[in-house]
Order: C-alpha cells, then structure tokens, then sequence
C-alpha cells in the first residue's frame, strides 16, 4: 500500500476513533483487492480505568474504506 494512501486512510480513522491516534496500524492483505489495517489503542473511562480498543479497517486498492469493526 502506497505510504500517501495509508497516511490519508490512517488520518480519516484518528478522527473518528481518537484512542487510537498516532497508532500506526497492521496490514494485512485480504486476497487480491483489499487491505486489512489493525489500530490498537485504549481509551480512558470517567473513573480512570483503561478499556483495551482495537480498530479493523478494510479498503481497497483505491483506498475506499470498505467496512470498518472495532472492539472493547
């Protein structure tokens, strides 16, 4: 994946998911035509406890964000 597409991908995620910004994500290739980008990160709850959080993100070769999971 070209490093300009990921950059935009990554910058569009750390918006919309803000306990992960900074994190540099893992690729995965997902057959011929689609990436699978890995965002780990934790958030912070009112009474200070951590709650893990992982971001996958699937985009295409055009770098379309096909489908977008996450988990606590």
């Amino acid at each position: 994946m070209q490093k300009e597409l990921l950059d935009r991908i990554c910058k569009d995620i750390y918006k919309q998911f803000p306990e992960v910004n900074g994190k540099k994500p893992k690729v995965r290739s997902q057959g011929s035509s689609h990436q699978l980008l890995i965002f780990h990160g934790a958030a912070e709850t009112a009474d200070g406890h951590r709650i893990p959080r992982t971001v996958r993100v699937v985009v295409d070769n055009n770098g379309s964000v096909t489908k977008i999971t996450t988990s606590r």
